[in-house]
């Protein structure tokens, strides 16, 4: 099967195109820039500006299923105005599924994000993006699956930490939710199906709403020590713990989330023991082991 990737050559891109590769797809990389990374050079790719018409034609052409990343976010450094943001994750989504329908391409992944919504122009976009989902799908009858991600923004190891118990997801979980909808697209194991992609604790309903009180005693009982490294690193707990039912994609899908805060301090409790400056990490490029 052979799969184009739009905004390939972003954070969670990559991730994807990696993750495609190692389940044996053949992958075309689509997007205005090639990637940076080493190891996907090789790949193909073709310069694609979403709006445009003739650069998503062509890179949709000859393809067996489409994954839709391409997108501007409130988050991007340097900022973007709300007229390219528009513009790009309305009418670039537009001109792909159009061009998926001339093509006759029954199987798409679409990013949708966990900031849906009427409270900012990046909200609506996805909003209007999955109402187009939904649109191509009643006229072609074609499986998309609307994947609403939660944050993977580039940032410090731990800050990274801190994120999975609040609103950040591993990109590694990303990318493994976006080859497990695309695999199922693929099946017709769904019509038109939508879930959220994030971190899941695990915890009690009573820990994830107390979690500043409750929280500490509860990542011992699991990672004995965790409570010093919480200290130790200063890293800062929430009041409450965003959590979310994530039965359906696993059953569905057949993905289940892999790395959570306990991961992570696992993770950080291996590099303390080692010594190194875990201050200075970075993720995507030092993500914690799993």
């Amino acid at each position: 099967m052979k799969v184009l990737v739009t905004g390939a050559s972003g954070n969670g891109g990559q991730a994807v195109c990696r993750e495609l590769l190692q389940a044996g797809y053949e992958v075309r990389m689509a997007d205005v820039m090639p990637p940076s990374a080493a190891d996907l050079k090789e790949l193909e790719f073709v310069r694609c500006d979403s709006r445009t018409v003739t650069d998503v034609q062509q890179a949709v052409k000859g393809v067996d299923g489409v994954i839709h990343l391409a997108a501007w976010h409130c988050a991007h450094n340097p900022p973007v105005s709300d007229d390219t943001i528009f513009a790009v994750n309305v009418d670039g989504t537009f001109q792909v599924l159009e061009a998926c329908r001339r093509e006759g391409i029954q199987s798409i992944v679409y990013a949708s994000s966990m900031a849906y919504g009427w409270g900012s122009v990046y909200g609506v976009t996805k909003v209007i993006g999955e109402d187009l989902c939904r649109s191509y799908h009643e006229m072609t009858g074609a499986s998309i699956a609307m994947l609403r991600y939660h944050e993977f923004i580039p940032r410090s190891y731990l800050e990274f930490g801190g994120k999975l118990l609040r609103n950040g997801v591993d990109r590694r979980d990303v990318a493994r939710a976006t080859v497990a909808a695309l695999a199922a697209a693929s099946k017709r194991e769904f019509g038109l199906f939508r879930t959220i992609v994030h971190s899941n604790h695990g915890m009690s309903e009573e820990v994830r709403a107390n979690f500043r009180s409750l929280g500490q005693a509860w990542c011992e009982e699991r990672l004995p020590g965790a409570s010093a490294l919480i200290a130790k690193y200063d890293i800062s707990l929430p009041g409450e713990v965003e959590q979310h039912d994530l039965t359906e994609a696993r059953e569905v899908l057949g993905w289940t989330p892999q790395v959570g805060f306990i991961e992570f301090l696992r993770d950080l409790k291996q590099r303390d023991e080692r010594g190194e400056d875990v201050r200075s990490l970075f993720v995507p490029s030092e993500l914690p082991q799993v």
